[in-house]
C-alpha cells in the first residue's frame, strides 16, 4: 500500500485540531484562548475542516454497558461477489442494524463491525435477519462479546508532547447500569451525530429546558456513560492508515495486565478492546504506512512473546460511525 499524502497543516490548525480531538464540545471561545487565535478564526477553520473532509463529524463516545446495552463484534469474509452486493451488505449493517461502527478491510476479513444489543438473544435475532438476506454471500463469520472498549484521542502529530491517555484501559469484572431514560438516550443519539450542537438546540429537539439538558449531559459524563467527546478524523487525509490487531493470549493474568499497561502508554495505540469469543484482545495502531506499522507492532511482539499466543492484522480502508441509539429510542 502506498504511503498516504497528508494535508499540510499550519501551527494554528494543529492547535485547533488538538482541542477538537480532546474535547470537541468546548466552545469556540475556549478553543480560541488555548490556540491563541480569535473565535472567528476557530469557526472558519472548523467549517473548512468539515467541508474538506478532514473531520467527518464531532461525536460522543458512550460506554454502552452502563446503559445495559452490550457490544458484539462481527467479522465477515465474503465469497467473491459484485461490488454492488457488497455495498448492499455494508449499508444493511450500517443502516438497519444497531451498529456503533463498521470498517471495510484489507486482510482476512472484508468487514468488521460493532453491534449493540441488550442481550445475546436480541443480538442473535439481529444477525439472523441479516443472514436471511445475505447469508449465501458470507464465507466465514466470527463473533466476540466485548468486555470493555477504550478509545483515546488521536493527536496525529498535532503536538510534540503527547497527552496522557485517559481513561486507562482495564478489564472490568462487572459493570453497573446507570439510571437513565429515553430522553437520555435521545440526547446521546444527538451527541453521537453532532457533539458540538448547542445545548439550546438539543433542548428544542428533546423538549426540555437548556438547563435540564446541560445537567443531563454533565451527569452522563460524571457517571462515566460518556467517556470522550472528540473528532472523527479522516486518517488518510492526515497521512495515516488504520491498522488493527486481533490476539489470542496465554491465560496468565499478570502477563495480560502487563501488555495492557504497555498499550496504555503506547502513543500510536488509539484503542483497546478486551473480549470473549474468537479473540481475547483487539487494538488499533496508527501508522504512516505498512512499513512503519510492522516496525511498531514488532516492538510489541518482541516485548510480549510470553503473552501473545496468536494474532492477525488488517488495514481498515473505509469506516462509518452510525447512530445505534436510533434503534433503541421511539420518536
Amino acid at each position: 500500500m502506498k504511503e498516504n499524502i497528508a494535508i499540510k497543516l499550519d501551527e494554528k490548525d494543529r492547535k485547533i485540531l488538538l482541542e477538537l480531538e480532546t474535547d470537541a464540545r468546548q466552545s469556540s471561545a475556549q478553543i480560541a484562548r488555548k490556540a491563541k487565535v480569535s473565535a472567528q478564526v476557530v469557526n472558519y477553520r472548523i467549517r473548512q475542516y468539515l467541508k474538506g473532509g478532514i473531520i467527518r463529524k464531532f461525536f460522543a463516545i458512550p460506554l454502552f454497558d452502563k446503559l445495559g446495552i452490550g457490544t458484539y463484534r462481527i467479522y465477515l469474509q465474503f465469497f467473491a461477489t459484485s461490488p454492488k452486493t457488497e455495498q448492499e451488505m455494508v449499508e444493511y449493517i450500517r443502516d438497519k442494524m444497531p451498529c456503533q461502527w463498521i470498517g471495510l478491510c484489507d486482510g482476512r476479513w472484508d468487514v468488521i463491525a460493532r453491534i449493540s444489543a441488550h442481550d445475546t438473544f436480541e443480538f442473535n435475532a439481529t444477525m439472523d435477519r441479516f443472514l436471511e438476506h445475505y447469508g449465501k454471500y458470507v464465507r466465514e463469520k466470527e463473533v466476540t462479546r466485548q468486555l470493555r472498549h477504550t478509545w483515546w484521542p488521536s493527536t496525529y502529530g498535532l503536538t510534540q508532547k503527547q497527552r496522557a491517555k485517559s481513561p486507562l484501559h482495564e478489564v472490568p469484572t462487572s459493570v453497573g447500569v446507570v439510571k437513565h431514560d429515553a430522553i437520555d438516550l435521545r440526547i446521546l443519539g444527538i451527541l453521537s451525530e453532532n457533539a458540538r450542537m448547542p445545548t439550546v438546540e438539543i433542548a428544542g429537539k428533546v423538549k426540555l429546558s437548556a438547563d435540564a439538558v446541560h445537567y443531563r449531559i454533565k451527569r452522563l459524563m460524571r457517571e462515566g456513560v460518556i467517556t470522550q467527546v472528540k473528532s472523527y478524523f479522516d486518517r488518510e487525509k492526515l497521512g495515516y492508515q488504520h491498522n488493527q490487531i486481533f490476539m489470542r493470549l496465554y491465560p496468565e493474568q499478570k502477563g495480560i495486565k502487563r501488555l495492557i499497561s504497555f498499550l496504555n502508554e503506547f502513543p500510536e495505540c488509539f484503542f483497546i478492546s478486551s473480549m470473549v469469543g474468537a479473540w481475547d484482545m483487539q487494538f488499533g495502531i496508527d501508522a504512516k504506512n505498512s512499513v512503519e506499522f510492522h516496525e511498531l507492532f514488532g516492538r510489541i511482539k518482541k516485548e510480549f512473546p510470553d503473552v501473545i499466543r496468536e494474532y492477525e492484522t488488517l488495514i481498515v480502508y473505509k469506516e462509518y460511525s452510525p447512530n445505534p441509539f436510533a434503534h433503541f429510542v421511539k420518536n
